[in-house]
């Protein structure tokens, strides 16, 4: 049987547990069942639980399907690891030395280009709104010269989950931002308008990729008061059917097959958000969308980890035929 380990961030193994909220392990409890009945063991482990001298992880976690339950295990060398940890440049130092040993998914090249919402900007151009590096405030103040709408948007260039956004009024932006790392700025997308046949207010449209297959979308629309959509701030998301996307998208999908063909296999999202004139700007793309799917939307949770579970069979199919 063969053996891929989900890797995530830091996590103190003595005091380390499955997943707590009921939604979240059962997410997970259904795709590592999924993934045991086509012949792969899942594992779940922390970077900071990989020995770099012998070249295994000390600790994992697996579930039990027959026994359900969860089940500390030890010295598991495996055979790919799915990528699931946070976007940071001290983590991605760790994952290279771990990816002398072991292949990724996604390639680690990949997850350092879609991370970056810097180059994403770039690679985008005809649908992002232009960006300036900042990292401190007397470049702020220049570059606030060239923003052209009453806010400004100023996003670390690496995290992710809406972490570091900040969202302020262009003259006060100055007195107000808080900068300890480098920052891109940008203007601010009004979104209030919503997308047709979605929604009628702000919000942040994800698109899940598999390699060129658009698998399922959501929306996410952030609480009261806030302009953040994420999950992780407070937003309230929902699936959508991909028949509901507006066409506009079209486009940019394409122009992401393209230029990402040189990666496979390939996992991704693009977010974005429609302007007053209905426009599609895109905001960011994130090489890890997640594996959590509320209670009742079992169609689109199905649907993405028989999409993944191919992609690990695949893989191995592949490997087999090279060697």
């Amino acid at each position: 049987m063969k053996k891929v380990l989900i890797l995530f961030s830091k996590s103190e193994w003595k005091k380390s547990k499955p997943p707590q909220d009921e939604a979240y392990r059962y997410s997970y409890e259904y795709f590592y069942s999924l993934c045991k009945k086509n012949g792969i063991q899942m594992y779940r482990a922390s970077y900071e639980w990989y020995d770099y001298k012998k070249n295994i992880f000390k600790h994992a976690w697996i579930f039990n399907n027959k026994g359900n339950d969860w089940q500390r295990v030890h010295n598991i060398r495996p055979d790919l690891i799915y990528d699931k940890t946070k976007a940071r440049l001290e983590i991605f130092h760790k994952k290279e030395l771990i990816g002398e040993n072991f292949p990724f998914i996604n390639d680690l090249l990949f997850t350092q280009i879609i991370d970056n919402k810097f180059l994403n900007s770039l690679m985008f151009r005809q649908w992002s709104k232009a960006g300036w590096l900042i990292r401190n405030k007397n470049e702020l103040i220049k570059i606030l010269k060239k923003i052209t709408t009453d806010k400004v948007v100023i996003k670390p260039l690496r995290q992710s989950g809406g972490e570091g956004i900040q969202i302020f009024q262009k003259k006060r932006a100055s007195q107000q931002v808080i900068l300890n790392q480098t920052y891109l700025a940008q203007d601010f997308i009004d979104s209030s308008h919503g997308i047709p046949r979605i929604t009628k207010g702000l919000h942040d449209l994800r698109m899940i990729m598999v390699n060129d297959k658009l698998v399922y979308s959501l929306v996410r629309e952030p609480s009261k008061g806030s302009f953040l959509a994420n999950l992780a701030q407070g937003g309230i998301v929902r699936f959508i059917p991909s028949t509901n996307i507006p066409k506009s998208v079209s486009p940019i999908i394409r122009h992401a097959n393209k230029l990402f063909s040189a990666f496979y296999p390939r996992i991704f999202s693009i977010d974005i958000m429609f302007d007053r004139k209905k426009r599609p700007w895109v905001v960011e793309l994130n090489s890890m969308p997640g594996l959590y799917f509320p209670v009742g939307e079992k169609l689109y949770m199905v649907r993405m980890y028989n999409e993944l579970s191919t992609v690990f069979k695949k893989f191995f199919k592949d490997t087999r035929e090279i060697i």
